[in-house]
């Protein structure tokens, strides 16, 4: 009988904890920083807490952690937020708004994606513009970068090598989640994200 209650225990609690996900991104491209354009490649590990709270609000923020390598500086430590799907001011679309610092830079930019269909999707999902600045410098609002082209550095997740995908998707890892659930998490994760793409790019997880 107490096997029998330690077990529903377990169950219970481990149905009210949040569950979440954990994957990593890394992106290459260029940075204006310091009047000049400098080769700039970022290594993210991204946090999301609790994918319900996420997928019912996609204000709610991700945690990011990683490196940044810019060209002519020595590498930085970072760290900040990254909200994935939040709504986008002025328009229809959604942004995926990364913002992230060391001890001496920061940066903030957007991932535009705009509400329509076929591959531009995959472009939208993958480009970051935003801003490398000097960390006492009040950098750009999200809706200036939008609409008033205040970016000066792109990034890219670099989708057209095989490699890339497979280490952002193999990286995938479910954090407070029961095992029978671990495949559904991921799922419900590229789905909200990439709608019927993923099954093209992932079907080892469908």
């Amino acid at each position: 009988m107490k096997r029998i209650v330690v077990l529903v225990l377990l169950f219970v609690s481990i149905g009210a904890t949040a569950r979440g996900l954990s994957f990593s991104e890394e992106m290459h491209g260029y940075a204006y920083y310091q009047s000049e354009f400098r080769d700039t490649d970022v290594y993210l590990y991204i946090t999301v807490g609790n994918i319900d709270a996420w997928r019912a609000d996609q204000n709610y923020p991700a945690t990011v952690s990683g490196t940044l390598y810019l060209e002519r500086i020595p590498t930085q430590a970072i760290s900040g937020t990254l909200q994935i799907l939040a709504p986008a001011p002025g328009d229809d679309g959604r942004l995926l708004a990364y913002r992230f610092s060391s001890a001496s830079l920061q940066f903030v930019g957007v991932k535009h994606v705009h509400d329509d269909h076929g591959l531009d999707l995959i472009d939208d999902m993958t480009t970051l513009r935003g801003a490398m600045l000097p960390k006492n410098q009040v950098p750009p609002s999200i809706a200036h970068l939008l609409y008033a082209d205040a970016w000066t550095s792109e990034l890219h997740f670099e989708w057209w090598k095989p490699g890339t995908v497979w280490d952002f998707s193999t990286s995938m890892s479910t954090i407070n989640t029961p095992w029978y659930q671990e495949l559904q998490v991921r799922a419900l994760f590229l789905e909200t994200v990439f709608g019927d793409l993923p099954r093209e790019f992932f079907p080892w997880l469908f």
